[in-house]
């Protein structure tokens, strides 16, 4: 396609064919700089105002003024906001190498929740994120904490994350009865007063503060806590602002155990790295262990009437599903990894019945078996990457975890509604929507309908994926995860 046609107003006053082409030369780079691809280049969502604005002044100044010099200062100008807008801040102007660990309550229902801060923590060591990303470019989670600074309103930091409370909500119980949760935040140490907005979505699917809490360094009291146990390097790659940092704790080992605590740290460190994309970006990766001592042996079963006083409060049954293992004692669970640096947590539980657990950057709780390898891996893909479980199960009645009306958060399943915003660019030419499963389909990425534990109205990218019944990651989680490890590693 030829470019657009000439405007003659523009030619007689000095402009001609190659200035034109100038002039788009620059708009080309622009474009290229605020790419609508949110995974590749991690800019803000603001960056499509700025970009209107770009084109809304350029167009402006060149009709009015007409002249080379003007549009050329117009397009650097303008390319100098956009740049000083989309560019990471100074961390070291307004944070410590340090960790600001924030307690808190949720407490409700579906029909609405409410936020009490229980205590903020100077977690030991430093900051283990990133010094460059420190607004979240992601769109997965269903709560966000962004850090203001008070003085400006300026958002400094940024997180999505989920929880059990959403999961517990879209259940009947959850429905209308009320629970409470404990949950915990990691932000940089702020070396000013700082607002720390705690944010959800609306019915649009679009983030709305729902709790702003007023922290100062200065008179804010700040707690301390004093790890039982030390962290110890199981895997290092580097420095941790430039790394992922994941601790693995263990959780239901008694002292007679500590051997195979051991053991088991080094089978879980090998299974992480066992399959692509993993596997390549081992070098990215620190593993930290903390071996923590229960009372006894093993983690609890109510099923089987097993109650266990286990150092992190790992369980079956979580939410009435028997191979759903989590730990509700999240506040216990961060004071026994304190001395670790940590951006994902797995919970390594003493037992080898059929089970496992994680949420998006919460944690991932894993049993260890003869199917470890499998789980730990299918699990991390949930709480590092966001990935949705592509697998139907009918028996669990999470009514409206993942609706049909719209585009569910998760990269890996889609409900067509939007189905450019998922993977249809990876979807070969003349592949049917939704795609037939059959065996010459086997591994052709598509629209197959069933995920998300729902058996219609959900489509999965693949027809075997580590994210359902088993195979290695496809190549929609595969893009996940590496887009994912670029805001701990670049």
């Amino acid at each position: 396609m030829p470019p657009p046609p000439i405007r003659k107003g523009i030619a007689h006053r000095g402009f001609g064919t190659k200035d034109f082409a100038k002039i788009q030369n620059i708009f080309q780079t622009a474009k290229s700089f605020l790419s609508v691809k949110d995974s590749a280049k991690f800019f803000l969502k603001r960056r499509l105002i700025f970009r209107i604005f770009a084109y809304i002044s350029v167009a402006f100044l060149c009709k009015i003024f007409m002249t080379k010099r003007i549009v050329y200062l117009a397009l650097a100008l303008v390319l100098i906001v956009i740049s000083n807008n989309v560019r990471a801040i100074d961390f070291q102007k307004y944070f410590h190498d340090r960790t600001l660990r924030i307690d808190y309550l949720r407490t409700g229902s579906a029909k609405g929740n409410s936020i009490s801060v229980s205590a903020f923590v100077a977690k030991s060591g430093g900051w283990a994120g990133s010094l460059v990303h420190t607004i979240d470019p992601f769109d997965y989670g269903a709560f966000r904490v962004v850090v203001k600074e008070d003085a400006t309103g300026t958002e400094l930091y940024t997180r999505t994350y989920s929880t059990l409370f959403q999961e517990y909500a879209a259940t009947p119980t959850g429905a209308d009865s009320s629970a409470m949760f404990q949950e915990t935040v990691l932000v940089p140490f702020p070396k000013d007063k700082i607002k720390i907005c705690f944010q959800q979505r609306d019915e649009r699917q679009q983030f709305v503060t729902q709790e702003e809490v007023l922290f100062d360094p200065a008179t804010t009291a700040v707690a301390t806590r004093t790890a039982k146990n030390k962290a110890q390097k199981l895997h290092y790659s580097g420095e941790s602002h430039k790394k992922l940092d994941v601790v693995i704790v263990a959780d239901g080992y008694s002292k007679k155990e500590k051997g195979k605590i051991e053991k088991d740290f080094a089978a879980f460190v090998e299974g992480l790295f066992s399959c692509q994309p993993f596997k390549q970006h081992k070098n990215d990766v620190n593993v930290w262990g903390v071996a923590t001592i229960s009372d006894g042996s093993g983690v609890s079963n109510p099923k089987k009437g097993i109650k266990r006083n286990s150092a992190i409060g790992s369980s079956f049954n979580v939410l009435g599903i028997q191979r759903y293992l989590m730990t509700y004692e999240i506040f216990r669970l961060h004071d026994a990894i304190d001395d670790a640096p940590y951006e994902q947590i797995i919970i390594m539980s003493n037992t080898e019945e059929y089970g496992g657990g994680a949420i998006y950057n919460f944690y991932a709780d894993v049993v260890v078996s003869s199917m470890s390898g499998f789980i730990v891996t299918h699990e991390f893909g949930h709480t590092f990457a966001g990935l949705a479980d592509e697998y139907i199960d009918e028996d669990i009645s999470y009514e409206t975890l993942h609706s049909t009306q719209t585009e569910p958060l998760q990269p890996n399943i889609t409900s067509l509604v939007d189905f450019d915003k998922k993977w249809k660019d990876l979807v070969a030419e003349g592949t049917p929507l939704p795609t037939p499963i059959s065996a010459q389909n086997l591994n052709k990425i598509g629209a197959y309908e069933g995920g998300g534990y729902r058996k219609r109205g959900i489509y999965r990218p693949a027809i075997r994926c580590m994210m359902g019944t088993g195979g290695g990651f496809c190549a929609v989680c595969k893009r996940a995860i590496n887009d994912m490890f670029k805001i701990y590693t670049e």
